[in-house]
């Protein structure tokens, strides 16, 4: 079975080259300034948010929040405690936030474009929050040598919407047989809107490659 997982961070498969590793963009720094230091809590998006972002001293004395286990993951690796959330993502961020955030003031690390529904509950429930622009995707200028590596692909991989989008426009080739695998129902219902059946995985399990085959 040839799996290709397009997320731009490398995910280590429970079994040598079962799974191969294909990002569809790439992530560029973005300069950007701290204004509020006086924070009670902060949100890291995404992985490339906590790679890109450089004043990790604020996070010592506040609550630190990570969208997903990846994330979690790469804020370990630097020796910083993050809470995160049951079920990956915005929805089960709010979840965990709940609605008493009066009083709160909170910094959202992101990536240009990223997601806005956090902050949009944040502020509605009377908190304060302030987004840090740190990161951009990009598109390749060309995919012609990529659509060549997905020709022999069994299943596909998205961990987000931009890499589905970029799938869609510049490498997916009609009746092709290809599974499409999601991590989250937001993906699965963009891909779901293009015309494509897809399905949502454990992206998060210890054995990714076992996960995506009992789905097929």
């Amino acid at each position: 079975m040839n799996i290709i997982d397009t997320s731009t961070n490398i995910k280590n498969s429970s079994l040598d080259n079962s799974i191969v590793n294909i990002p569809l963009f790439e992530i560029e720094p973005v300069e950007y300034k701290l204004l509020n230091t006086l924070i009670t809590d902060i949100i890291f998006q995404s992985v490339a948010s906590v790679k890109n972002f450089k004043n990790f001293e604020i996070c010592k004395r506040i609550n630190v929040f990570a969208m997903g286990k990846s994330t979690k993951r790469a804020l370990g690796k630097i020796g910083i405690n993050s809470t995160t959330p049951e079920v990956p993502g915005s929805s089960g961020l709010i979840k965990l936030l709940g609605k008493k955030l009066v009083k709160r003031k909170f910094l959202i690390i992101k990536g240009l474009d990223g997601l806005e529904e956090v902050h949009n509950h944040i502020i509605k429930y009377g908190a304060n929050a302030e987004n840090i622009v740190c990161y951009k995707r990009k598109k390749f200028l060309n995919y012609m040598e990529i659509r060549e590596k997905f020709a022999k692909a069994d299943v596909v991989v998205f961990s987000s919407t931009f890499a589905a989008e970029i799938f869609f426009e510049n490498i997916y080739i009609t009746n092709n047989t290809i599974s499409f695998m999601c991590i989250s129902e937001r993906i699965k219902e963009y891909i779901n809107k293009l015309g494509h059946e897809a399905k949502t995985i454990n992206y998060f399990s210890e054995d990714l490659f076992n996960e995506i085959k009992k789905t097929i």
